[in-house]
């Protein structure tokens, strides 16, 4: 697929890396040429220098022909008009991100009347994730299937946890929740896990259920947090805003620290129900004297990765019982063994919801829809949720019977509002919705996963 990246922030170069990657023609178009020349050397893609938002540079990068275009400019409203502008050159498809919350109620607006097919808002999304893990805080991250009714949750295994050593055959006897290991990190490595597969101490395991079976799960093995109720926000950004106004009518106390002064101004006069404070989250005195040691929740969103990873392995010294934290670089696997477990990345958010998108595009053709599709282990494996069709060709045929892929797991079906686990007599049927687990593949269609 030829798609062109206007824009080459942090949003457009974790979208250049995931697309290219997956093997798209991609045209990159910024205005600092150290940087395009950077990222063209670096992923083996095209490169344009000039503005965007000009029909000479958005002709030179191919825009009549291109099948996608994905404006990631810092302006919001060079974004919009960048895809207004490649819209009437002949660009099937546009994206645009758009971050200031003055634009949320006018989404609709953008996609129906100026015809932008999808607006991503990295900072809104990002703090949509952290609201549902503080609202789930016994997982070290959330990712939600089937308009929410199933949750993926990642859990690191400590050596006094009782599945130590435990192989997975034996987990529903242990446990006796209905919940599914799907993929299992260690070190390095990623596995897809078979039931004679063996649980070992800091093991980071990715477990599927309902909500009530997942803190069934969370509570039997002894990781289970109870609700959070004191939230301390380091950093009044667009995040930090978004996220006290998505908790703020949830009856949690919240603290929102922000060093600076006109901004704390405009977060109280927005936030009624958020006591705004003026002052550097990241001092230790500041900390103390705003009873960090009190707090449920710490969540570090500052705009310098640095800050964050500090404070937050301040709040884990000072028993704070979950610690959120954002970092913008996308290495950030050490941060598990400093103990920093749920660590969340706008551009990664970002990037997944894109990465559906494109592959929903290229899937136009085939059968199976993608409804959700979310990365984790640091991107080294996928869960990618379909509807499955009818009339495709592998319906009511035993599990058992079709040949999948190594490495492919179909951890969760839900039919009927009933959710299955299934086994080598299940099958699929039309309309189910289907959970696919897999690492190292790229699945854009239900019938990648077969031999």
């Amino acid at each position: 697929m030829q798609i062109i990246i206007v824009g080459l922030g942090k949003l457009g170069i974790t979208m250049t890396k995931q697309l290219s990657h997956e093997g798209h023609s991609i045209t990159v178009v910024d205005i600092n040429n150290e940087k395009l020349t950077t990222t063209v050397d670096t992923y083996d893609v095209m490169g344009v220098c000039g503005n965007g938002a000009t029909c000479e540079t958005l002709e030179v990068a191919g825009a009549s022909k291109a099948k996608l275009i994905i404006a990631a400019t810092a302006s919001d409203e060079l974004n919009i008009l960048c895809c207004l502008i490649a819209n009437r050159m002949g660009t099937e498809h546009t994206i645009a991100r758009v971050r200031n919350p003055d634009y949320a109620a006018q989404m609709q607006f953008l996609r129906n009347e100026l015809g932008i097919n999808m607006i991503v808002n990295p900072e809104y999304e990002t703090a949509n994730e952290i609201s549902r893990v503080i609202r789930f805080p016994s997982a070290a991250n959330l990712d939600s299937f089937a308009r929410g009714k199933i949750e993926m949750a990642s859990i690191r295994i400590h050596s006094d946890n009782i599945l130590c050593d435990l192989p997975l055959y034996d987990l529903r006897k242990k446990t006796k929740a209905k919940v599914l290991v799907c993929a299992v990190q260690r070190d390095e490595q990623v596995y897809i896990p078979s039931g004679d597969f063996v649980i070992k101490c800091d093991d980071v395991i990715s477990i599927t259920g309902t909500r009530s079976e997942l803190s069934q799960f969370m509570k039997q093995i002894g990781v289970y947090k109870h609700k959070i109720k004191n939230i301390m926000i380091v950093g009044g950004g667009r995040i930090g805003y978004y996220l006290s106004k998505l908790l703020s009518d949830t009856g949690r106390n919240i603290k929102l620290i922000e060093h600076d002064y006109e901004r704390c101004h405009h977060l109280a006069d927005t936030l009624p129900d958020v006591t705004v404070i003026h002052g550097d989250g990241t001092d230790q005195d500041m900390l103390e004297e705003q009873n960090i040691d009190l707090q449920d929740a710490l969540v570090a969103l500052t705009g310098i990765d640095e800050e964050n990873i500090i404070v937050s392995m301040y709040a884990e010294s000072k028993g704070v019982n979950k610690v959120i934290t954002k970092v913008n670089r996308h290495s950030y696997s050490i941060l598990g063994e400093l103990g920093l477990e749920t660590v969340v990345s706008p551009q990664i958010v970002a990037g997944n919801l894109v990465t559906r998108y494109v592959r929903a595009l290229q899937n136009s053709a085939g059968n199976s829809q993608i409804q959700t599709l979310h990365k984790m282990v640091n991107g080294k494996v996928e869960a990618v949720e379909f509807i499955v069709p009818e009339n495709a060709g592998y319906e009511n045929i035993p599990f058992k019977e079709l040949n999948l892929l190594p490495n492919i797991l179909i951890s969760c079906i839900m039919r009927n509002g009933k959710i299955i686990f299934p086994n080598g007599d299940d099958v699929m049927k039309a309309n189910d919705n289907i959970i696919v687990v897999t690492a190292g593949r790229i699945i854009e269609d239900l019938h990648d996963i077969f031999v």
